[in-house]
């Protein structure tokens, strides 16, 4: 124990003081009273304890010197000595993945963390502290904040963004974050492999929080629903995860009325799987799967699907350059090659040939890419384009184009070289493009595969469906208009605008959801990542010591809070002795 303010030692005049009045007050003379009653009862407390005579005739005088010296013991801050690890920041990650939505005892576990989060916060404040959330694009919320008010309130405000938490990313981000000397970094989650961590971690400590308990979880792991003669026929694959047997029941509604359209019970076995088919539902554009069931995670208990979103099939006429089947492998397109006859015999295919007789026997809509029929001639100039979606991602000016071939009438030109056509649209929506892939150099550049990517999706997906994608997904979309694009519910509630199909970022909530441009609209999916249907039992553990790299700091502890009590309880029995007895002899 030592003493911080040894400058304040001169408060001890005040008990001194005190003394000192005591030695020179006013005497009194002791008088024998003629009563034998007093001089007897005297006369016994003297004689059972001189000492306590003493402490009662002065019992103010000892209140108030034990009172000041507490008091001046106070004002020198005394304290004990006590060892803690120096780190320059506490850092925070916390997992926003749908997973950390599992309960226990009714409360999720984001909040049980985020408590934890508010008691480390407390006991630190005054430091700095960093909070990042995990993600695809880790995010800092607060960095280097030493107010305890502004970090809570920072806590208080993170919410579930579902996307997978990608942990390992994010450590590789907070390490660009964390100070050289060492940071007390702390994650929570609810699980996360010791291997995620470089061997040794040298340089900062490692706390992570995980989901301790096991979580009884049923989820819909699949559901695909298509349109058949008879109507709707659906799907749903059920997984327990838990050890036990449980039932509950499953039930299908109509996405965009909200109507119960069937319903079907179920008992499934411990770590087992179980499908559910649904036949002769009614014809619906979207579906909504619900289980009912009695488990601690109730997010993957729903699932959604678009009837009818099945990509078309991208057949390639072998007689092209080899470079456009693999810029439509490349994009992600279901694709093959075949010759003309293979491709009319696909009648429900999208062909990607040079036959201009494919134009006129084509079922639906082709990209022509050449012409068999009429020879090229050289072309000049630089490529222009008109407002055309198709080219919202597209810039062609760059390319240099050899030879065209002449174009077709009555087709409109939606990109033309020094005022000749270079690419046309036919009435019903056929593409063509009037040369040869190897009379260009187009493929070097980064516009061919947007181009094929931009085909594929005008051609190959559902016309009024964009799609599956994850919670905050970034992907291209293409829209008929040049409009911004607004987001909204099923049930109309906005959701965000965006300025175009390129910068386009999904919600996060899964569900289904409506993109409008003023000119079409089109729904998409938002469905959970499968890992976030696999929960898995988490451990806390402890990586790194910072004492390995310093020593301890030497902190002091001060205890001078302690004595308040004490003091305060002095002045109370002192103003209770001098209420009772007044001035004492």
């Amino acid at each position: 124990m030592g003493i911080d303010q040894f400058i304040n030692s001169w408060t001890a005049i005040f008990p001194l003081t005190v003394l000192f009045y005591y030695f020179f007050r006013k005497r009194y003379e002791s008088k024998t009273i003629s009563s034998t009653l007093f001089w007897q009862q005297d006369e016994r407390e003297l004689q059972v304890s001189p000492y306590l005579r003493n402490l009662q005739r002065n019992a103010l005088f000892y209140l108030q010197m034990a009172a000041l010296l507490v008091m001046v013991f106070l004002l020198l801050k005394p304290y004990v000595m006590t060892e803690k690890e120096v780190a320059d920041e506490t850092i925070f990650i916390i997992d926003t993945s749908a997973s950390m939505l599992a309960t226990k005892n009714g409360v999720t576990h984001f909040d049980h963390q985020r408590a934890e989060m508010k008691t480390v916060v407390e006991k630190r404040a005054g430091q700095p502290m960093t909070i990042v959330t995990s993600g695809k694009e880790p995010a800092i919320v607060v960095q280097k904040e030493t107010d305890p008010k502004v970090i809570i309130g920072a806590i208080d405000q993170l919410q579930i963004t579902y996307e997978n938490e990608q942990m390992a990313k994010t450590i590789e981000f907070v390490q660009s974050l964390a100070t050289k000397s060492g940071s007390d970094i702390h994650i929570y989650t609810d699980y996360l492999d010791r291997s995620t961590f470089y061997e040794g971690e040298p340089d900062h400590s490692w706390t992570v929080h995980g989901l301790n308990d096991a979580v009884v979880n049923i989820s819909i792991d699949k559901f695909g629903a298509l349109q058949a003669t008879e109507g709707t026929e659906a799907i749903v694959k059920i997984v327990n995860q838990s050890d036990q047997q449980q039932s509950g029941k499953i039930e299908i509604f109509d996405a965009l009325s909200d109507q119960r359209l069937a319903s079907e019970n179920f008992t499934i076995e411990a770590s087992k799987e179980l499908f559910i088919p649904f036949e002769k539902l009614p014809t619906s554009n979207a579906l909504h799967a619900e289980m009912i069931v009695n488990d601690e995670y109730e997010v993957d208990n729903h699932a959604f699907s678009l009837v009818g979103n099945e990509e078309k099939e991208v057949i390639v006429d072998r007689s092209l350059h080899e470079l456009i089947y693999k810029a439509f492998e490349a994009v992600g397109a279901v694709v093959s090659t075949g010759s003309v006859n293979e491709m009319r015999l696909h009648a429900g295919a999208f062909a990607v040939t040079n036959d201009v007789s494919l134009l006129e026997k084509s079922e639906q809509p082709i990209l022509l890419i050449g012409r068999n029929d009429v020879s090229a001639t050289e072309s000049k100039g630089a490529i222009e384009t008109s407002s055309d979606p198709l080219f919202m991602l597209v810039n062609l000016e760059d390319v240099y184009v050899q030879s065209l071939y002449p174009p077709f009438n009555h087709f409109t030109t939606i990109a033309d070289i020094d005022g000749k056509p270079f690419i046309q649209r036919s009435g019903r929506g056929d593409l063509i493009v009037l040369a040869d892939i190897d009379q260009t150099d187009w493929p070097l550049h980064p516009s061919f595969p947007l181009f094929i990517w931009s085909v594929s999706e005008t051609f190959t997906a559902e016309q009024n469906s964009l799609g599956l994608f994850t919670p905050n997904e970034r992907k291209a979309i293409l829209m008929s208009g040049l409009n911004e694009l607004e987001v909204f519910t099923i049930q109309d509630e906005y959701i965000a605008t965006y300025r175009d199909g390129s910068n386009f970022i999904a919600p996060s909530r899964p569900g289904i959801y409506k993109v409008a441009d003023g000119k079409e609209e089109k729904r998409l999916v938002v469905q959970l990542e499968q890992v976030e249907k696999e929960l898995q039992k988490g451990t806390s553990y402890r990586i790194g010591q910072l004492e390995e790299q310093q020593e301890n700091e030497q902190g002091k502890k001060g205890i001078g809070w302690i004595l308040l009590i004490p003091i305060l309880m002095l002045l109370l029995i002192e103003w209770e002795v001098q209420r009772r007895r007044g001035v004492p002899n």
